[in-house]
């Protein structure tokens, strides 16, 4: 892989974050309490997001409720307060799994032996009151976690004849088109599809995919070499056009830099 790849240590973990530009975190905290919720909206952001190229965002809801009606799935995790009226945090956990089962749930109790009753939720994990720095640190360094593994194994869908195919982003070594057939080259072999690379181009990270000609989008850290007016991807040549060719270069230095 390339040497650009962000290295990130979370926990004793060290995870290849394979995009570079900065991503938005979506955190939601539902809390009846005032002085609950500021405390633990401090905390949270006064963890270093942007040391692992995050930044975060934050809704507060003053009701389970609220939250789950109407539901909105574009949070990465909730944090939820257990002990809440009309409907408490287990309840709404119960409700956010019928609609989400990805969305990450983080329980805020005053007794730990509560949120034991969270694992049937698959909660990633619990935080007592009165908050601590550290218990949200060891929470969000596990959030953090799971969200960097799963940018890594990122997938796009593609329409084959026969219905629909994933691909591993990481997998795809670069993408074919002539006239209106597409192929993508990944480590896994090559998936023929219809489409238009302009369009392709919008679900990749263009730092990381680059045209070198019209023909072809290539992935960065499956160049073996550049050789005069070719690249050259496991033994296989691709012409790179000469209005492309200083551009692409450029991308393929910074790419190990």
């Amino acid at each position: 892989m390339g040497a650009c790849l962000t290295i990130v240590c979370v926990e004793g973990y060290y995870i290849y974050a394979a995009f570079l530009f900065m991503k938005t975190i979506k955190l939601a905290i539902v809390d009846d309490n005032v002085n609950n919720v500021s405390r633990l909206k401090s905390l949270i952001e006064k963890y270093p997001f942007s040391l692992h190229k995050f930044s975060v965002d934050i809704d507060v809801f003053n009701r389970g409720i609220n939250f789950i009606d109407p539901f909105n799935d574009v949070y990465d995790a909730v944090f939820l307060d257990i002990d809440m009226p009309i409907m408490n945090g287990l309840e709404a956990a119960d409700k956010i799994r019928e609609k989400n089962s990805k969305m990450e749930i983080v329980f805020v109790t005053n007794y730990a032996s509560l949120a034991v009753n969270g694992y049937g939720v698959n909660a990633l994990g619990f935080v007592v009151k009165p908050v601590k720095e550290e218990d949200v640190t060891k929470v969000l360094n596990k959030l953090l976690l799971k969200l960097l593994k799963d940018e890594n194994d990122e997938k796009i869908v593609v329409k084959i004849k026969s219905g629909y195919q994933t691909i591993r982003v990481n997998e795809i070594k670069y993408i074919e088109v002539n006239i209106h057939d597409v192929f993508y080259h990944t480590s896994s072999g090559t998936i023929k599809t219809r489409g238009v690379l302009k369009e392709i181009e919008k679900q990749l990270n263009p730092k990381k995919f680059v045209k070198c000609s019209n023909c072809f989008l290539v992935n960065l850290d499956y160049i073996d070499s550049i050789e005069k007016d070719d690249v050259k991807i496991d033994g296989i040549k691709l012409k790179i056009s000469r209005t492309r060719k200083k551009e692409f270069i450029e991308a393929f230095l910074a790419n190990y830099n």
